[in-house]
């Protein structure tokens, strides 16, 4: 027991050294940032899923005070945000819960991570969200207002409806913060526990069977939210029911419509593209490029899979 106990607590340790080494490798070279804020959760995660809550907890703490001592808060608290992913991760293997349970548990916890660290620094600066617009569109006219001055070729209209845009994302953000913060999470948590899994295949650590994104499917009321938020972000002011509180339901309603749509059509063109036995390299690369310049089509595609079923019936053909 006591050499268990020893082996556990060498490993923990281990995991924590290189959870400080990939914080400063963030600090100082921050285009590897990514080692950090991926390989760490994912290999306290494994901690958690091998040795338990407690020793996961452990190396998250002490991966957290160490980065927090020798790289300053503002550099230390995001590596305590991502750890906190880890922690929910490996739970979630060790108990072996269903795919849904186990990716909203990191994601839960990471989110409750980014509130306390968020109503922190508030209580820290005095800068609340609700002033993050105004700044945001001062800063917006400000920088429009020198480019004015430099550039004789840019017009006060344009000035105008740069900050008006500026102005109208930054309402847009401001209202939608919390669905925004939740939807990180969860595709945050979805990337750590996939590198939890793979991290575990090569250490020989058995790990429960995460579904595959290729067979996911988003309920059908996911479209109604998405056809939801479009009305009532374009439809309202033709009926003159535009008001602030029905635009920022409107806008959380549509990014979380939106959201899980997209997540439904890359899910089915996943599996489509396996269908044709594509190498899962080129299909990633060609999944990833997709989702970044054609995420609305991404969301498109998905509500059309959802009553039309195009997997079902590309396959029943072949």
């Amino acid at each position: 027991m006591k050499q268990t106990n020893t082996r556990a607590m060498v490993e923990t340790g281990f995991v924590s050294a290189i959870g400080v080494i990939l914080s400063a490798i963030s600090v100082y070279l921050p285009a590897f940032a990514f080692l950090s804020f991926f390989v760490t959760p994912a290999a306290i995660g494994i901690i958690g899923t091998k040795w338990g809550r407690k020793y996961s907890i452990s190396a998250a703490v002490v991966t957290t005070f160490l980065a927090v001592v020798l790289f300053g808060p503002w550099n230390g608290i995001p590596v305590g945000l991502f750890a906190a992913v880890g922690v929910g991760v490996g739970e979630g293997n060790r108990l072996s819960l269903g795919t849904i349970k186990r990716l909203l548990l990191p994601s839960i916890a990471m989110f409750v991570a980014v509130l306390v660290t968020l109503m922190a620094q508030v209580y820290v600066s005095g800068i609340t969200l609700s002033m993050i617009d105004t700044q945001m569109t001062e800063q917006a006219r400000m920088i429009a207002d020198q480019a004015l001055q430099t550039n004789p070729n840019i017009t006060q209209e344009q000035v105008d409806l740069f900050v008006k845009n500026v102005d109208k994302l930054a309402t847009g953000l401001k209202d939608a913060f919390f669905v925004a913060v939740a939807i990180a999470a969860v595709s945050y948590s979805y990337i750590t526990i996939q590198i939890s899994i793979w991290l575990g295949k090569r250490l020989r650590i058995s790990i429960p069977r995460f579904l595959p994104i290729e067979e996911w499917r988003m309920p059908v009321w996911s479209a109604g939210l998405y056809a939801l938020g479009i009305i009532g972000i374009y439809g309202t002011p033709h009926i003159n029911m535009d008001s602030s509180w029905v635009i920022a339901i409107s806008t959380n309603v549509l990014l979380l419509g939106s959201s899980m749509c997209s997540i439904h059509g890359f899910a089915a063109l996943a599996d489509l593209m396996s269908s044709y036995r594509m190498s899962n390299k080129l299909k990633w690369i060609l999944l990833g490029v997709y989702a970044f310049f054609f995420g609305q089509a991404l969301a498109i595609f998905g509500v059309i899979d959802m009553f039309l079923d195009l997997r079902t019936r590309y396959k029943a053909r072949q």
